[in-house]
């Protein structure tokens, strides 16, 4: 994002301070807890959220979080606005995180669309440091789609 306003000192403590506390409540399995951090973190964010920094970055991790915790409904209600936050552009890494949460959601055609595209453009290096179940799926169904050609 260019051009992005840096957050108010007091705002961007607040939200580094809930985003510890909310990693914290994830790890020990409190979801709800963990959910309330996050959520209190975009809170931080003034309005108009995505003119300022870690708007990007946060509407990404929101999806993530949600996609994780078992969530992929909420996660996809996310996915509009982190790819209005990372522009007009098609944007290989929300493509990515876009496709695991359609692959969670049991949505296996969209995830399968999307993970063809990244991999048709950059081979297995979208899905290094992923779970290699998402890498798995793509590999499983590409041959069955190329074997019922």
């Amino acid at each position: 994002m260019e051009d992005v306003l840096p957050l108010p000192p007091e705002a961007e403590k607040k939200l580094y301070e809930y985003g510890a506390l909310s990693r914290t409540a994830e790890e020990a399995g409190d979801f709800a807890e963990a959910e309330r951090y996050v959520l209190a973190c975009w809170n931080c964010i003034p309005d108009p959220k995505l003119d300022y920094d870690h708007a990007q970055s946060m509407t990404a991790d929101l999806v993530k979080f949600y996609r994780d915790i078992g969530q992929p409904l909420k996660a996809k209600e996310w996915l509009p606005l982190a790819r209005q936050a990372y522009g007009p552009e098609p944007e290989p890494h929300i493509d990515f995180i876009a496709a695991t949460v359609h692959y969670q959601a049991g949505e296996f055609e969209p995830a399968f669309d999307l993970f063809q595209r990244l991999f048709k453009a950059y081979k297995t290096r979208p899905f290094l440091g992923e779970k290699p179940e998402y890498l798995a799926f793509y590999m499983d169904r590409a041959k069955e789609k190329k074997l019922s050609k």
